[in-house]
């Protein structure tokens, strides 16, 4: 598993204009957990943590003001509802030897047979899942692999297995299936006439000889 480092700068200050005035100097405000020690507010470059935000690692390596280096995972980052730009993040500090809970990235491997020759739908309905191990065994991603699905198919939580990985998630949780293809219904054309209602007599124009006398 790769390990992405991070460099932090404590502050003391904290509030809702602080953080406001952090994000306009291009930083983002946080905070550090660790389970029995006092939290510790930090900001960190927007631009570096771009760089966890395409990644898919699940460990971090923090320093402190160039100094103390903690190991960590992502607790919370919460995004702006409007832009969905990050407007703070929360990081758990951790002991290698404790087992921690995280969540991790789910990739669909393989093209279902059901989509392939018959023409249906892969519908990805979990894209992470919860699992319980060490902070070093953390799997990047889980691949599974839907070549075999046919149309009615689904791959539950409960199919995958990983060594030194525990999956929290309950069992018939649905990871994906594939479904049957949309059938568009097409309207039947109009029948000449049957605007007017079916049988309808033509419409009469001028007078008939009984009504001109």
């Amino acid at each position: 598993m790769s390990e992405i480092s991070l460099n932090l700068e404590t502050r003391k200050d904290t509030g809702k204009e602080i953080s406001r005035r952090l994000r306009r100097e291009g930083r983002l405000p946080g905070i550090f957990y660790f389970r029995g020690a006092e939290n510790i507010p930090f900001s960190v470059n927007k631009k570096e943590l771009s760089t966890l935000l395409g990644s898919e690692s699940g460990l971090l390596n923090v320093i402190f003001d160039g100094k103390d280096s903690k190991k960590c995972v992502v607790r919370e980052i919460q995004f702006d509802p409007l832009t969905n730009a990050p407007i703070h993040i929360d990081l758990l500090g951790i002991t290698l030897t404790e087992k921690i809970t995280v969540m991790v990235p789910i990739q669909l491997v393989g093209v279902p047979d059901g989509v392939k020759n018959e023409g249906g739908i892969l519908q990805h309905h979990a894209r992470e899942i919860e699992v319980e191990c060490l902070p070093t065994d953390i799997p990047e991603h889980i691949e599974i692999d839907v070549t075999d699905l046919n149309i009615g198919d689904s791959i539950h939580a409960s199919s995958i297995s990983l060594d030194k990985v525990k999956i929290l998630a309950d069992d018939d949780m649905v990871i994906a299936n594939v479904g049957a293809p949309r059938i568009v219904e097409e309207e039947a054309p109009a029948i000449l006439g049957e605007e007017e209602g079916e049988g309808a007599e033509p419409e009469v124009v001028g007078k008939s000889e009984e009504e001109s006398e």
